[in-house]
């Protein structure tokens, strides 16, 4: 049902229907509120969920922006809200210690929980919301990551990222007063995580023609749409105009409902999310800084695009790749880094990440097609040679 295109993104949320590619999707939100000067209609948000407390989920970062008004609001209003404000180690690692934190916290007789962030923020408010039954709105502060409207966490667990099954949130509120003031990291990494999409769907496309895998034009169709806002409204996110900042943050939100269309997050995480959370696993073992998760994925989707085009005349007849000059061009119009060197990740780091990344998710992709050619070990050395001279 390509109607779905044409819809408003407000309107997707609650869509349900018969796909020609044999299933019934579902997009499990019941809210999507996007604009500008959006921020107060939380309260209207919150009406059904007046009977029990609102728990606020918040950072140091976060909770000045706006959670410390959106408290004092829903107060204001009649609502027993109440916050827990992340304080400590910066930055916030969605791990074991985190998550339990949070489930520590929530008191008896929640009714809502309402989480004040982006990805780290959003990934542990909805895995607390699925394990406690508890639903969720996310109010986004940065256009940084396409999790929004997903139904999976990726969490560290026992020092490794596991993707979670989870739940979608009951809604989501972006605010283009807030996002727009988001740092141009953030901005670059929403952009870089859109980015990502391009190999993603090429690893997809490969194991369908490979392994049967289902597949879902579709789905397919909603990730290029997203894709093609951001790529035509580069410069207004650059400039922070609020109508491209919007663009992206629905492109965006887009991702995340196709990762819902289907149930996993095979539309929008390839090879390239692979090798990103491959660099982010290594800097948490050794409590290091690591790039914002967007930025990785825009980078390796640089390199993923280059293992394609090495092997394009292996790959299956008349299959589309994406073009690694594409890539850095796009990336380098928004001053974000398009090599991994540049990005700060270390030469053995990234020679290690080519040969070994696909073992973070059992998921066909174009690392587990040149490794069953024989080719991987010898690409990686190529690559590492192309940004390590």
């Amino acid at each position: 049902m390509d109607d779905i295109l044409n819809l408003k993104t407000e309107e997707i949320a609650g869509l349900c229907f018969d796909c020609s590619c044999g299933r019934r999707h579902e997009v499990g939100i019941r809210n999507i509120i996007a604009g500008t000067g959006v921020l107060g209609r939380i309260t209207e948000v919150a009406s059904e969920f007046k009977h029990g407390r609102i728990f606020i989920i918040a950072d140091n970062n976060t909770y000045s922006i706006c959670s410390k008004n959106i408290e004092e609001l829903l107060c204001q209003k009649g609502f027993d809200a109440y916050s827990y404000v992340f304080t400590g180690e910066h930055p916030l690692v969605p791990d074991e210690k985190a998550l339990g934190r949070l489930i520590i916290e929530v008191a008896e007789n929640t009714s809502l929980i309402v989480a004040v962030g982006s990805g780290t923020i959003n990934d542990l408010a909805r895995m607390v919301s699925f394990k406690l039954a508890i639903p969720y709105v996310i109010i986004g502060t940065a256009p940084s990551m396409d999790g929004y409207a997903s139904v999976v966490s990726p969490l560290i667990v026992g020092g490794t990222k596991v993707t979670f099954q989870a739940v979608y949130p009951y809604a989501i509120i972006a605010d283009a007063n807030i996002l727009k003031e988001a740092p141009m990291q953030m901005l670059q990494a929403g952009f870089g995580d859109i980015l990502g999409k391009l190999t993603a769907l090429a690893d997809w496309e490969l194991a369908r023609r490979l392994n049967n895998e289902y597949y879902c034009q579709t789905t397919v169709n909603v990730v290029k749409t997203a894709l093609l806002k951001c790529r035509n409204n580069i410069e207004g996110m650059v400039r922070r105009d609020e109508t491209a900042i919007m663009y992206l943050m629905e492109a965006l939100i887009l991702s995340g409902v196709a990762i819902g269309l289907i149930g996993n997050s095979r539309p929008a995480s390839g090879a390239e999310h692979h090798m990103a959370h491959y660099w982010e696993v290594d800097a948490i073992k050794q409590g290091i800084d690591h790039p914002l998760h967007g930025n990785s994925v825009g980078t390796a989707a640089v390199v993923v695009s280059m293992l394609y085009k090495m092997m394009k005349e292996r790959l299956p007849a008349g299959m589309e790749t994406p073009e690694p000059e594409e890539i850095i061009g796009l990336l380098e119009r928004t001053g974000a880094a398009a090599d991994p060197a540049k990005l700060g990740i270390d030469k053995e780091l990234f020679r290690r990440s080519v040969i070994h990344a696909m073992e973070i998710r059992p998921r066909f992709t174009i690392f587990n097609f040149t490794q069953e050619a024989g080719l991987l070990v010898k690409y990686a050395d190529e690559l590492t040679q192309r940004f390590y001279a």
